[in-house]
């Protein structure tokens, strides 16, 4: 399951819970595609909560993220994603929020 937050007039943050293979990030991508065509440039993606990130997956997420960057926007990885350890993400900037934000 993936929902999405404003964080800012130009900043949205995507949270993915559960698997995230290649239905999701499909999703994803196309949630991110409208999302800069309504002005969003920055997006933060949050990871802390998937289950499963699979190659497909992991793949398409490195996708998302050049295609944001090719369009002169920003991407962060928000949590800790120890299911992308072994993943390649060029350019990929991970963030881990304090505990004070944990729920």
């Amino acid at each position: 399951m993936i929902q999405s937050e404003q964080l800012s007039l130009d900043t949205i943050m995507f949270q993915v819970r559960g698997p995230f293979q290649k239905k999701a990030a499909k999703e994803l991508g196309l949630s991110v595609f409208r999302s800069h065509r309504l002005g969003f440039t920055t997006f933060h993606f949050d990871l802390s909560r998937a289950s499963l990130i699979d190659e497909q997956g992991a793949h398409h997420l490195a996708l998302i993220g050049q295609g944001v960057q090719d369009k002169g926007g920003a991407w962060k990885i928000l949590g800790h994603p120890p299911l992308l350890k072994n993943h390649l993400l060029v350019d990929a900037t991970f963030e881990y929020p304090s505990q004070e934000l944990w729920n």
